[in-house]
């Protein structure tokens, strides 16, 4: 495997959100909202949880040269990943042979479930649907994962549609309040809005030092939401193995 890839870490005022700061101690992660101390406190996975299963857009396939590296090295056994360009929770695009829900449905045909789902998708749904249909769209991909499942959903930034970004990103919190022991929102738009050179040309997608940093964000994430264990197995078998799930 290549070496990981952990860049240096955002300040501490960048990563943690007060309420997760008192909740869960030192632990260094990505701003996580939608969730009181004592709720998140009392939902962090204590078991051994070992995979995690992350769906996304255009974004995360910018992160795959690193995503799988990150999370191994926060010792995550496996992971399965499908992103694919301008994907939307409910719309299919050429060539995409899923929607962001019938991907999680594919995932977990092929590589089994997993405690932990990541959701990176909003950004081409923002402004898609009206605004009192956002919040329902987001709970249809939650009730796709399912109850007893976490999700870690990572927040939109579009600079150049700040009103879609607030608008999308005040659902996410709203559904966050409704379901504080399944949702928890990573906040990427205030990362984003911090980090200029983390983002390419667009503003929108990312520079190859964002996408490394957007990778880590988000493996550190998983790591204060999910304290992982290594299993330990036979020595003839990787002491980790990894999957990489794309479309095709």
């Amino acid at each position: 495997m290549s070496q990981p890839i952990l860049p240096p870490q955002p300040s501490r005022r960048q990563l943690l959100s007060a309420a997760l700061v008192a909740a869960l101690g030192s632990i260094a992660a990505a701003e996580i909202l939608g969730a009181s101390p004592a709720a998140a406190a009392a939902t962090r996975v204590t078991t051994e949880s070992t995979r995690v299963s992350l769906v996304g857009d255009s974004l995360t396939e910018g992160t795959l040269p690193y995503q799988a590296d990150t999370l191994s090295y926060l010792n995550w056994s496996s992971s399965a990943i499908d992103a694919f360009k301008s994907r939307g929770i409910r719309t299919k695009m050429k060539g995409d042979p899923h929607t962001g829900l019938s991907a999680v449905d594919a995932i977990r045909e092929t590589y089994g479930d997993s405690d932990l789902w990541v959701v990176a998708l909003g950004s081409n749904d923002a402004g898609f649907y009206p605004l009192d249909e956002q919040p329902e769209v987001i709970r249809e991909m939650l009730d796709r994962i399912g109850d007893g499942h976490y999700v870690l959903w990572v927040n939109v930034y579009l600079p150049a549609t700040l009103k879609r970004q607030h608008a999308w990103n005040a659902s996410l919190a709203t559904v966050a309040a409704e379901r504080p022991h399944q949702l928890f929102v990573l906040d990427w738009a205030t990362l984003a809005e911090e980090n200029p050179k983390w983002l390419g040309s667009d503003k929108l997608h990312c520079s190859t030092v964002g996408y490394k940093n957007r990778a880590s964000v988000i493996a550190q994430a998983t790591k204060t939401l999910v304290p992982t264990r290594p299993i330990p197995r036979p020595s003839s078998l990787p002491r980790r193995q990894f999957v990489k799930y794309l479309p095709g």
